[in-house]
């Protein structure tokens, strides 16, 4: 004969442990939100203001079974059960072995349902690769009651149905990608992927804050409740659930992370974040391709992207799961206009969060405006107004200037500033992207900048502009005007030409190249109407140049323009 157990307190669970173990341990669970680790951690920290109901199915004095569930009153004096752990856990289970799981299901919810006559469950997180989803289903049907189920893809990838080498060979694009923006940030200093201790998660925290800084964020990740758990929860370790925080770090700076529940065969991802300022490189790229390949050489069968329609889950998966939300009622009115309150709502949510692009819109589009209202000053306001306009319709005009090596007298002996020297500035959002686009800095300090030079493309990122220079020349750009002439004269050391841009309203900077010996050859002009884009050329003097450097002719093509979003 069936009975049931209630527990309403975290230390009266705690005699069940083993039990509970147990159990999860015998049907070999790959759930991390299931095990004892995970759900007391969150019922101590998160849950301790929740109506926590733990019924305990036994037999003949034999715990058979264990429903996690959440109790709480709607209008009307329905009494809803939930899964406890709701947005928190991605997946929810029955806690019972399978050949007793049908049978203990039916046994708890006709009892249920009986004492409390108005129920409704929305049973949130169940597998469809588990049977649980469909034994309530089943037990719905038999008995006629009202019930919808909603379903949310879950990506993930089976490591055992796939070569490692199979798998770099399907995604070779995107390897040699992530592999090429790899390469240039360890060519600009020390970049390293490791394992961070439990106790040190604050950088973690730090960073997602950063990272979402200029975003929407419903996660509550950050949050003093919120961060507690997951630093309770990091601490926690047995033989089949652990938690596992990886750092990707650049010159001792974390420039991402990744937070992984770990329960026997299976990596769950539970978050990741990257440093904004270092979007250029690709830092999320990154740490994806690291750990992924750390799961791989760690083991795990199953790498989990979680549920939802994040573009870059399905970049990478090899198979697809879904996950369900089950709500079921009793036969009352309010209890069936409840569900279907719940179900009108809950349609429209997945079919919006389906739209990527309308869901980026929200969460990116509009937590920039919203930081540009908390933060912006009247010159920032001047700016998007500027740049808003731009991007509508523009006309731009400026001409090249090049200056043949020659011997300068006068010159300055500027430092070059290495990317090391600006991870402290205040700009650093702002100079971070110059290194990847392949300038040099030179300066003061890291807080003052007083000139970039790049010595293979003229480039004007602003205007989508790039063209390629000469052999042996070198590009100007951001300069101090009074600094100019012994700027050119330091590049110029070196035995190398000088170009540089000049806008059709710069006039005192086109007499002061005219001064140093600057001829200009080429006039461009940029016309631009929403998407549409074209760039016209004039007075094109680039061949005498070439010559000039003993190239030939047949090699003009080198200058050909080439617009570039940059």
């Amino acid at each position: 004969m069936l009975v049931y157990r209630l527990v309403t307190r975290i230390d009266e669970l705690e005699s069940y442990k083993d039990t509970w173990s147990g159990i999860l341990e015998r049907e070999k669970n790959d759930n991390p939100f299931i095990e004892y680790e995970w759900v007391s951690t969150w019922w101590r920290t998160l849950g301790s203001k929740e109506n926590v109901e733990i019924y305990i199915v036994e037999r003949n004095g034999e715990c058979l079974a264990f429903f996690p569930f959440i109790r709480f009153a709607r209008f009307g004096g329905i009494h809803q059960f939930s899964f406890l752990g709701q947005g928190f856990a991605t997946y929810m289970e029955v806690i019972a072995e399978s050949i007793w799981k049908e049978q203990v299901m039916e046994y708890l919810l006709k009892e249920l349902t009986q004492k409390y006559q108005r129920v409704i469950f929305v049973l949130h997180g169940l597998l469809e690769s588990k049977q649980t989803s469909y034994l309530l289903e089943k037990y719905a049907q038999e008995r006629q009651l009202p019930h919808s189920v909603f379903r949310t893809v879950t990506p993930y990838i089976d490591f055992k149905s796939v070569e490692l080498n199979a798998f770099l060979q399907k995604h070779h694009k995107n390897f040699k990608s992530i592999n090429r923006r790899e390469k240039r940030l360890k060519a600009l200093g020390h970049l390293k992927f490791q394992e961070v201790s439990a106790k040190n998660l604050d950088g973690m925290f730090e960073l997602f804050k950063r990272r979402w800084r200029k975003k929407i964020d419903r996660s509550g990740f950050t949050e003093q409740q919120t961060r507690l758990f997951f630093e309770r929860l990091a601490m926690q370790q047995s033989n089949a659930f652990c938690v596992e925080v990886d750092n990707l770090e650049f010159e001792d700076h974390w420039i991402g992370f990744t937070i992984d529940l770990c329960c026997r065969n299976r990596n769950f991802c539970q978050a990741m974040g990257h440093e904004p300022d270092f979007n250029i490189f690709g830092p999320g790229r990154l740490i994806e391709k690291a750990n992924m390949l750390k799961a791989h050489s760690s083991n795990y069968r199953f790498y989990d992207f979680g549920s939802g329609y994040e573009p870059y889950k399905f970049e990478w998966y090899t198979h697809l799961d879904f996950t369900r939300i089950f709500v079921m009622s009793s036969e009352g009115t309010r209890e069936r206009l409840l569900r279907l309150m719940m179900v009108v709502r809950d349609t429209l949510k997945r079919k919006l969060s389906g739209y990527h692009q309308l869901v980026k819109l929200k969460r990116d589009r509009l937590g920039e405006f919203q930081y540009f209202l908390k933060e912006a000053r009247l010159k920032d306001w001047f700016i998007a107004l500027k740049k808003g306009i731009n991007r509508m319709i523009a006309v731009t005009s400026f001409d090249l200037y090049y200056l043949q090596s020659t011997e300068c007298q006068t010159s300055i002996d500027l430092p070059e500033i290495a990317i090391q020297d600006v991870m402290e500035s205040d700009n650093r959002s702002q100079l971070i992207p110059q290194y990847y686009r392949g300038y040099k800095l030179y300066g003061e300090n890291a807080q003052q900048i007083l000139y970039l030079r790049h010595d293979t493309f003229i480039r004007e990122e602003a205007l989508g502009f790039t063209q390629l220079l000469p052999p042996n020349s070198t590009y100007i750009k951001e300069h101090a005007i009074e600094l100019f002439p012994k700027i050119v004269a330091q590049v110029q050391q070196e035995g190398r030409a000088v170009c540089t841009t000049v806008n059709w309203y710069e006039w005192r900077k086109r007499k002061m190249l005219v001064k140093l010996g600057f001829e200009k050859v080429e006039r461009v002009r940029i016309s631009r109407l929403f998407k549409w884009q074209r760039i016209s050329r004039q007075d094109n003097k680039w061949a005498k140049h070439i010559h000039y450097k003993g190239q030939k002719l047949d090699h003009i093509w080198h200058l050909v323009l080439f617009p570039l979003l940059i």
